[in-house]
């Protein structure tokens, strides 16, 4: 063999050792920054990972697996939809939606929705019930009354849009304010709306309300725990507080239903403490409570006069909600507008008395267990004395009603809650008022239509609760003596 021969030979093998070596360093580089990778992460992109291999394995390209993934998370929310529909208090058919009218002055609270009509009637009804809010649905006009706790009264139409305005197969929800704030009016719309566009965040709202509208149940805030500056001293409180209860009383006393619904509202705000401060509300609560407005009447020897013991106000509270008032008489009961009134008062009496009660279980007012437990005694006893009707009987009845007035059924658990907290001989008499099943009844109907109904019910029931534990202890004690 010649010598060029030889010398092909000699560079084929060191050129084969060559690649050799070439392809063991990239592969040895390889597993190095495969190694660093995975030392430096150990998160791992599972669907990333899943499309690769799939990829790999089927030979299918990755945009259908992209779609798959798509097409599954389309089918979820389509399930979830139906699932909502299905649980939705207002069930509307998608043939059932009235065509706009020609020349139809459409509300300019309206909002054009792509959706089915069955899957808005189903956002709003969620929406009202986290919001509290009363519903009357028609299913067959695809209308809605709605009304909320601040006396605010909306009524809903879904339209199917029409060319040339609107485009084909829209859905047009339109809100009607007919009674109550306009401001609290635009609160509430902006949020149904919203919820009819599949906008609506009901565990954020669950979080903010309160907070934003001035609610007694903004526990956090600085104004509840706010200490009263030199310049304010408790003297001038007082004398704030009685000016403004005298001129509420002297307003639920006239004879004008105005008056006396603007003596009602300001006893309202004067026992909130978000609204009128903890100091205020709790004067107020003693009022409305004791019928005073002194803390302790006696001071050594000497008797106190008390100023407030001509208010009166605590009687008329508790004739409103007994139904015992003298008013009664002068009302016809087929006049409505009459009848609108005397609800009006009532829900609103309602309210100062669960405001009064709930101040004393405020921590800001630092008020001992035993002090609370003894006003709630002695309102419980003065009522008895002014009334024939039982309070806690009548608390019952009203909560008992909720499936047609959740809103008073709302307040009277709020109050039921506080009596029965506060008052040993309460909780006694609650089995044998048949409470229980009572309350059972009104957080069913919570549940399904109002959100704060349900969480008063549930108080409610944690406080029975507590008397059958201590009556089984009191049992297996006896029991065992």
């Amino acid at each position: 063999m010649s010598s060029s021969g030889h010398s092909g030979i000699a560079a084929f093998k060191d050129d084969r050792k060559y690649s050799n070596l070439t392809s063991s360093s990239e592969e040895n580089a390889n597993e190095t920054k495969m190694s660093s990778t995975d030392e430096a992460s150990d998160v791992i992109d599972v669907r990333s990972y899943m499309m690769a291999s799939s990829s790999t394995n089927t030979g299918r390209p990755k945009r259908d697996i992209e779609d798959d993934s798509d097409d599954i998370q389309i089918n979820i929310r389509e399930e979830m939809q139906i699932e909502s529909i299905r649980k939705s208090n207002w069930v509307v058919r998608d043939d059932s939606v009235r065509d706009v009218p020609p020349y139809y002055p459409m509300e300019k609270s309206s909002r054009v929705v792509e959706s089915q009509p069955s899957i808005i009637a189903a956002r709003i009804s969620d929406c009202c019930r986290a919001m509290s809010v009363q519903a009357h649905f028609d299913n067959e006009k695809a209308t809605a009354s709605l009304s909320t706790m601040d006396h605010v009264e909306i009524y809903l139409s879904l339209w199917r849009g029409t060319a040339p305005i609107y485009d084909k197969d829209c859905i047009v929800v339109e809100a009607q304010r007919r009674r109550g704030s306009v401001v609290n009016y635009y609160g509430y719309c902006r949020k149904i709306l919203d919820a009819a566009s599949g906008k609506f965040d009901s565990e954020k709202y669950a979080k903010t309300d309160g907070v934003k509208r001035g609610r007694r149940d903004l526990a956090g805030s600085p104004y509840l725990t706010r200490k009263i500056t030199p310049a304010e001293d408790a003297g001038s409180v007082m004398d704030k507080a009685l000016v403004a209860l005298n001129i509420a009383a002297g307003l639920i006393r006239k004879d004008r239903l105005d008056a006396q619904r603007l003596g009602m509202e300001s006893l309202c705000l004067l026992t909130d403490p978000s609204r009128a401060g903890m100091e205020t509300a709790k004067i107020a609560a003693r009022v409305v409570l004791l019928d005073t407005a002194q803390e302790e009447l006696v001071n050594g020897d000497e008797v106190i006069f008390d100023e407030s013991a001509e208010l009166r106000i605590r009687e008329v509270i508790i004739s409103i909600v007994l139904g015992d008032s003298d008013d009664d008489s002068g009302y016809d009961s087929d006049d409505s507008e009459e009848k609108e009134h005397k609800d009006l008062l009532f829900n609103l009496a309602l309210v100062v008395m669960a405001n009064a009660l709930a101040v004393y279980e405020t921590p800001a007012a630092a008020t001992s267990r035993l002090r609370r437990n003894s006003v709630v005694d002695s309102f419980l006893k003065d009522a008895q004395e002014m009334s024939s009707n039982n309070i806690l009987s009548s608390l019952l009845g009203v909560l008992g009603q909720a499936q047609d007035n959740p809103h008073d059924s709302f307040r009277s658990a709020q109050c039921l809650g506080s009596l029965f907290q506060g008052s040993d001989e309460a909780r006694r008499k609650a089995r044998d008022l048949n409470a229980k099943q009572i309350v059972l009844t009104a957080l069913d109907v919570g549940q399904r239509t109002h959100v704060k109904l349900a969480n008063a019910s549930q108080r409610v029931l944690r406080v029975l609760a507590v008397e059958d534990e201590e009556d089984e202890d009191e049992d297996e004690n006896e029991e065992h003596n």
